[in-house]
């Protein structure tokens, strides 16, 4: 049975997320723009997600430029097809700001917008030509991870959630490069989905602080897309982020404890590394697979999100108000702790 919220902190919540900047520091949003754009819809964020925007208070969205394994062939194509079709979708809407520096999240803070901040979650469209990432940079893209759940040529990805196993390997020569460059640019860097090997070898080469977007504790729920005691003090040792995902498979709610399980995660994460260290990266991916199963005829009507959208946001912040965690540690992590990242690092 999941927690059961009291108005009186749900109250709280909400005053908390009107009152101050929240941010989900990964969505699979350019590509399900591009999926509904082929099915001839336009409009994607304004119709399917600026009103939960608007509900959270989200200040800052990062959205992801996810290439899919069948798109592999032509991931280059594919990469510049997402980021171009979410510049397009958000064009016209006054409130939403894409975020390249860090004067543009001074911006957010300022004023009633919401930003856009685009990363690639996974560089195998560059193909070992560090020379795409300034094309990516010159784009708009601030941020990459070196890989998916699968082996490129910059490094080895983790298993997938639905999996258990651990994968070997680590970063190559190229995937080296890759860092520097990303550095170079100040782009930042992402280890969700990295496998073991490679995160150890981000640790030694690394010399910018570097994030997980949207990775669990493997202690509270042993997935390999969860990060290990000594990785969660690794990451904050040197000034990373982490977010929580809200997918079940990686928080481990298969029995429908979605608040339970997202506020174990934090609770955790807080005690080993801070709060100033912890933050939201739910990766709702339900309408980005509804939008795929309808491209191709079908529906889909399962469930892997632990929140049915982004309007529900204040839910988890009041959970963990409500199991004791006080005020000040939830603002940083519903949004404060991404914030100063993101300035910083831009």
């Amino acid at each position: 049975m999941d927690i059961k919220i009291k108005e009186e902190y749900l109250k709280q919540a909400v005053k908390l997320h009107r009152e101050n900047p929240v941010v989900d520091a990964h969505l699979d949003l350019a590509g399900e723009i591009l999926l509904r754009n082929r099915a001839g819809e336009r409009d994607v964020v304004k119709k399917y997600y600026l009103p939960h925007f608007k509900r959270a208070g989200l200040k800052l969205v990062v959205s992801s430029v996810y290439v899919e394994t069948g798109n592999l062939d032509k991931g280059w194509e594919n990469a510049l097809s997402q980021i171009k079709a979410l510049k397009e979708d958000v064009k016209a809407l006054d409130e939403v700001i894409l975020v390249e520096k860090g004067s543009d999240i001074d911006r957010l803070l300022k004023e009633d917008i919401i930003g856009i901040l685009i990363y690639m979650e996974g560089l195998d469209c560059i193909e070992g030509d560090m020379d795409r990432l300034n094309v990516l940079y010159d784009l708009g893209v601030r941020g990459a991870s070196l890989t998916w759940s699968r082996p490129n040529l910059l490094a080895v990805g983790c298993c997938r959630a639905s999996e258990n196993r651990q994968t070997k390997g680590g970063l190559s020569g190229a995937g080296i490069r890759a860092v520097k460059r990303l550095e170079e640019l100040s782009m930042f860097l992402d280890v969700s989905h990295l496998n073991d090997e490679g995160f150890e070898q981000v640790c030694q080469v690394a010399e910018r602080s570097f994030i997980a977007t949207h990775s669990g504790s493997r202690q509270i729920y042993r997935s390999y897309r969860n990060l290990t005691d000594d990785q969660i003090k690794a990451l904050a040792g040197q000034g990373g982020i982490m977010g929580m995902n809200g997918c079940k498979y990686i928080a481990g709610s298969l029995g429908g404890n979605h608040l339970e399980m997202l506020c174990r995660h934090i609770e955790y994460e807080v005690e080993k590394a801070g709060e100033s260290h912890v933050g939201y990266g739910f990766d709702l991916c339900d309408s980005y697979n509804r939008a795929s199963a309808a491209l191709q005829g079908k529906r889909y009507t399962d469930r892997d999100d632990c929140i049915p959208d982004h309007g529900q946001m204040p839910l988890v912040s009041a959970a963990l108000l409500q199991r004791g965690m006080g005020a000040e540690q939830v603002k940083d992590i519903m949004g404060g702790s991404f914030i100063r990242y993101f300035r910083q690092i831009l």
